[in-house]
């Protein structure tokens, strides 16, 4: 998806359940370990965001 390109959930979904695939593909191959996969994927547990919709809404 380029920024030019609408968000699209379901092709978003797709997207991320093949990499999930090319993850265990990866794993089952032997050509990376869970570790290395782990290590891959920290990075961006760190951008996850849970908006708080409460305090959102509190502040209109």
């Amino acid at each position: 998806m380029n920024a030019d390109d609408h968000f699209d959930p379901e092709a978003r979904a797709a997207e991320k359940q093949a990499s999930r695939e090319a993850d265990e593909a990866a794993v089952a191959s032997g050509a990376k370990s869970r570790e290395a996969l782990r290590r891959e994927n920290a990075a961006f547990a760190l951008l996850r965001v849970r908006p708080d919709f409460a305090a959102a809404h509190a502040r209109r």
